[in-house]
């Protein structure tokens, strides 16, 4: 099981470190061209590796980092990531409202100009009930695949109170459901009992050992994140600016590719 996922790190590019761990000292030209790295992708693995810390070179071979340093400074890496993650969006919704307040000021486009069908492509929703409909909103329009991600037991009745009924009429259509969960919400039976529910329709429910902010992401191109990662009752942030997506779903699948199962363990 490739482990090191959740820390930034590809399949490929672990496989090298662990290769290196087991024969430090190896050449560079001989791990570049290792069977594990897809056609032509070794020295840009070797390349981050060594960016990352993780591998230093020295007269044409190969050394690992300890591994407890290397594990401490990808997590620190994280966490800086997910910190400028949180902070962007907020600074992206200030930077729209400012641009919205321009429009308003200048009136209508000039001529030629063809303003695009959604110009937020950031919104900061801190009422309950318009979060709510935008929620149901976004879960019904959802066609392919929706991700859900930090459910914690400080909102677990108020939240899958809303999951379980959506979540079953996605399920119902053929949308593909994943949905991590924290350990600590498995205290609850009333919880597992949903949870076991979505899961019985076709969902696929894993367990987050650690603690992790809430997410959304419908089919890849809408994501919804907390305004503040410990307090999804503070309000959420809805994007559709593709980096910011793509940014969340890449944390979703590191997180899922180190949850366990529900019902495992």
């Amino acid at each position: 099981m490739h482990r090191m996922q959740i820390l930034g790190i590809t399949p490929a590019e672990e496989e090298t470190y662990r290769h290196l761990l087991r024969h430090p000292g190896s050449g560079v030209a001989e791990t570049v061209a290792a069977p594990w790295h897809p056609s032509g992708t070794g020295a840009a693995a070797v390349g981050r590796l060594k960016a990352l810390g993780a591998v230093a070179e020295r007269d044409g071979a190969l050394w690992p980092e300890e591994p407890k340093a290397v594990v401490a400074l990808l997590a620190e890496r994280l966490l800086a990531e997910l910190h400028t993650i949180t902070r962007s969006l907020a600074q992206v919704y200030t930077v729209v409202c400012s641009l919205e307040d321009e429009a308003a000021v200048t009136g209508r486009p000039e001529e030629g100009d063809t303003p695009p069908p959604d110009s937020r492509l950031v919104e900061r929703i801190t009422d309950p009930t318009v979060l709510r409909a935008r929620v149901e909103a976004l879960a019904l329009s959802t066609r392919s695949e929706m991700l859900v991600g930090g459910l914690c037991e400080e909102a677990d009745r108020r939240v899958l109170r809303l999951t379980l009924p959506l979540g079953l009429r996605m399920l119902g259509r053929g949308v593909t459901v994943r949905l991590l969960v924290r350990q600590s919400v498995l205290a609850d039976p009333v919880v597992v009992a949903h949870l076991r529910q979505l899961a019985g329709a076709g969902a696929r429910v894993r367990v987050l050992s650690s603690s992790d902010s809430p997410m959304a992401v419908c089919d890849g191109g809408t994501a919804l994140v907390p305004v503040e990662p410990s307090d999804i009752a503070k309000g959420a942030f809805v994007t559709a600016e593709p980096g910011m997506v793509s940014t969340v779903v890449n944390h979703f699948e590191r997180l899922w590719a180190d949850a366990r199962e529900l019902g495992d363990g």
